[in-house]
């Protein structure tokens, strides 16, 4: 639908109305200034009306019956001066003409050389920062690598630890043992022993103990 309205906006009659005025102006009728001179209208069919517009119109070949033309050599030797000052004129104005198309033509082309190299710059960004982010991927992979790595030596020594540790834990409890053991075997033979002994009379060991403070 959008094609149909720019197609009608850009007839073959407006675009050759913008081209007389923009060359009467001074400008070249490039595609791009037919559609602002002409308020819109599609770019490749703006392009096919230039290049119709250029074609030279294609003389007619009517030719005089050679009965007519002896009667008529006096008015076709005027009519033959005057088309000599015509066809002058004409190539005259075919070659502003084809200067003008030369110069729409230089125009144009200059518009799709600034656009090429817009699309180069643009192209030549894209690639840095495609570039950078490739370099940024490769650089995030070698530290998740590095890390990795550091994780699974870090692991490896607290595997390492708690085995230490535990080898330890089982040791020291092993010691604790048989501390307690030899601690409960003596113990009991103090016990025992202490059961075994006469009982000592308090009235004698108090008798004993003043007799010494005295002497």
């Amino acid at each position: 639908m959008e094609d149909e309205l720019s197609a009608e906006i850009a007839t073959l009659e407006k675009v050759k109305d913008a081209v007389e005025r923009l060359h009467r102006e001074g400008r070249k009728a490039t595609a791009n200034a037919v559609i602002s001179a002409i308020g819109g209208g599609s770019k490749p069919t703006v392009l096919k009306h230039l290049q119709t517009l250029r074609k030279p119109a294609e003389a007619a070949d009517d030719q005089m019956p050679s009965s007519v033309l002896d009667l008529a050599k006096p008015v076709i030797a005027e009519i033959f001066a005057q088309g000599i000052k015509a066809e002058e004129l004409r190539q005259r104005e075919s070659q502003e003409r084809f200067h003008r198309v030369m110069g729409d033509l230089e125009a144009q082309i200059e518009e799709i050389a600034e656009a090429g190299e817009v699309l180069e710059t643009a192209n030549g960004r894209l690639t840095q920062k495609l570039e950078e982010r490739t370099s940024n991927l490769a650089t995030a992979r070698r530290t998740i690598a590095e890390q990795q790595t550091h994780i699974e030596r870090l692991q490896s020594d607290l595997t390492r630890l708690q085995s230490d540790l535990a080898q330890r834990n089982a040791a020291a409890t092993e010691q604790i043992t048989g501390l307690l053991d030899d601690l409960g075997t003596k113990i009991a033979g103090i016990a025992g022993r202490l059961e075994s002994a006469p009982p000592v009379q308090a009235d004698d060991k108090v008798k004993k103990e003043n007799k010494e403070q005295e002497g």
